[in-house]
């Protein structure tokens, strides 16, 4: 998983060409109107794109389907794609670049990519901070210094949840702990100032949602439950099967995760699974009343708070199984 800017200069190298007669795995073809989408064939020419991608670029999806990628990108936006495309490690890898420039008009993006089978998985959105990533890393790095400073257990999932309350911005933040019966507990809440107990009452709910099967990614946002998915065009991958998304940072939430939020009343949501000692320990809840985006660098500073997070949760349960 990558938070910089990479400096190494190999070339990607081509991935063996994914067979069509595997069992498909679950996709959500369709992402959030909050950035878009472009799928590379392995020569680096666009096999897909959102069909947003002409409030970007200027042009509708099917005028840039089967067109290299330079058709769209700068000489170096596309250097430092594959650049970062070449530290990934893994089938489950993303790397992140933030606030680039991938055209020659002023506007910078944050950008996520990482492979689907033998495809390049580009995906964007303007960037809103303008800060750079290590920035975030060292913030983050302060946070858990000082939540490693708290005695008591109740009061280092307190502090946690507000410190992920002020990192993100949202309305409440509840630490989710999974038992071994598939139930789970509330073990820390933060609530912003004035929301008051309004927000409490959506407790049921949520942990209802940590019941779910934990996605693939660590981190899975709503940014407004209102919001139309925006579709990938075409829809369907080489073999006839819808895109698989499971990786994506912007996919459209389920309908059923969207019932679920509107049932309890909140518009937006983030949540972070904490994987602990190989396992699913919890997650990380953030809810919000009204539509909510952090930016990019944010959710990924959260994220990274989170495997941070783990690492102490670890460290905390190793000391009282030896008796410290």
């Amino acid at each position: 998983m990558g938070w910089g800017r990479g400096e190494v200069t190999t070339e990607v190298q081509p991935v063996r060409p994914t067979d069509c007669g595997q069992p498909p795995t679950p996709a959500v073809g369709a992402i959030q109107p909050i950035g878009f989408v472009l799928i590379l064939s392995s020569d680096w020419r666009i096999s897909h794109a959102s069909a947003n991608i002409g409030d970007y670029f200027g042009a509708a999806p099917e005028a840039v389907i089967g067109q290299p990628v330079t058709s769209l990108f700068n000489p170096n936006a596309i250097h430092s794609l594959r650049n970062r495309l070449a530290l990934l490690r893994g089938p489950d890898a993303v790397e992140r670049l933030f606030s680039i420039a991938l055209t020659d008009e002023p506007a910078h993006y944050d950008v996520a990519v990482h492979m689907s089978g033998d495809q390049v998985v580009i995906e964007a959105e303007k960037s809103r901070d303008r800060h750079h990533d290590r920035e975030s890393t060292g913030t983050v790095r302060g946070m858990i210094a000082q939540l490693g400073e708290v005695g008591m257990l109740a009061d280092f999932f307190e502090q946690a949840a507000r410190q992920v309350c002020a990192l993100t911005g949202y309305e409440r933040v509840t630490i989710h702990r999974f038992g071994r019966d598939g139930m789970d507990e509330v073990v820390g809440e933060a609530l912003r100032s004035g929301i008051g107990a309004a927000m409490r009452g959506h407790a049921a709910g949520s942990a209802r949602s940590a019941r779910q099967p934990a996605p693939r990614n660590l981190l899975s946002l709503v940014a407004d439950i209102d919001a139309s998915p925006v579709p990938i065009v075409p829809a369907l991958d080489r073999c006839g099967r819808p895109l698989d998304l499971s990786w994506s940072v912007l996919r459209a939430g389920s309908p059923d995760e969207l019932d679920l939020l509107r049932g309890i009343g909140v518009r937006a949501s983030l949540s972070i699974a904490i994987v602990s000692g190989g396992r699913v320990w919890g997650r990380i809840a953030c809810d919000h009343r009204a539509p909510c985006c952090p930016s990019f660098e944010r959710r990924s500073a959260a994220e990274w708070y989170a495997i941070m997070l783990a690492m102490q949760i670890e460290i905390r349960e190793l000391k009282a199984l030896l008796g410290h």
